[in-house]
């Protein structure tokens, strides 16, 4: 009887040890197994031609859930947020990605570049979730009760496909928007401060590469964030207290670089860091 029962177990563990991967499944496998290795990121749509932006997703799912079994998510992330960049794609929205805590980094930081295929530089504007977001918001009226604070963000993703001019937006979103690290400034509140027009400098060793004035766009960035969390709900992400939310890079991305770098938000206060 004892010998049977052993028999059974192992016919079991073995049975369960034996699941075949779907193909979504597959795909973020590769993924996952690329960044593991430090290798460039496969492009999902050469191994499926046909695939389509709820599938990404998908592959984008399976591919955070293993990046979380040994990490945790620390916010969520736009991309594609300006209007016209949408326009010369031809969709009509942003996308969305997930923030890992081990891509938090503190002000005055110091990255390497070689640590990075193709390091981007984006200034962006954060936002720290007040309480647990459980349903959709149906306007952004309703943010000011679920967002504490406002925040200068620099999000500093890693572009890591080998053929980056063969790559679609289903490889872009299925690998979840190349995210990788990021630094966030000084929290302000958001009631206060979140319908206040902000100027934006970046500066590399004192040379500005990228400015931008958001006033009116300021609602436009409410409706990115309502967007966002929607989204996010949407993927089965639950969205906690605490998390931040990150709305794209505002005006121009730029390549990585060596040296110094000040993000200049005004009232909002200064993101510094170095490259090396």
């Amino acid at each position: 009887m004892k010998l049977r029962l052993l028999i059974i177990l192992f016919i079991i563990s073995c049975t369960g040890n034996n699941h075949e991967l779907s193909p979504h499944e597959s795909a973020a496998k590769a993924i996952h197994d690329s960044f593991q290795s430090g290798s460039h990121v496969p492009l999902v749509s050469e191994t499926n031609p046909s695939l389509q932006m709820k599938d990404a997703y998908v592959i984008q799912k399976h591919y955070v859930d293993l990046i979380l079994g040994d990490n945790e998510i620390a916010g969520f992330k736009t991309g594609l947020a300006s209007r016209k960049a949408q326009s010369e794609l031809l969709v009509d929205s942003p996308i969305s990605g997930v923030l890992f805590h081990s891509g938090k980094q503190g002000n005055n930081s110091e990255l390497k570049l070689y640590d990075y295929f193709t390091m981007l530089v984006e200034t962006e504007l954060g936002f720290i979730i007040k309480e647990d977001i459980k349903k959709p918001l149906k306007k952004t009226e309703e943010l000011d009760k679920k967002i504490s604070a406002i925040l200068p963000v620099v999000e500093l993703p890693d572009v890591r496909f080998e053929n980056r001019s063969h790559s679609k937006l289903v490889d872009v979103v299925a690998a979840n928007i190349c995210s990788s690290k990021f630094i966030m400034g000084s929290e302000h509140d958001f009631k206060k401060y979140g319908s206040d027009n902000i100027d934006i400098k970046l500066k590399l060793d004192g040379n500005t590469i990228n400015s931008v004035s958001i006033t009116d766009s300021m609602d436009y960035q409410k409706e990115l964030l309502l967007w966002l969390i929607n989204k996010q709900l949407e993927n089965g992400w639950e969205l906690n207290t605490g998390q931040v939310l990150i709305t794209g890079a505002m005006n121009k991305i730029n390549i990585g670089r060596v040296g110094d770098y000040d993000a200049d938000y005004g009232h909002l206060g200064k993101v510094n860091f170095k490259v090396r």
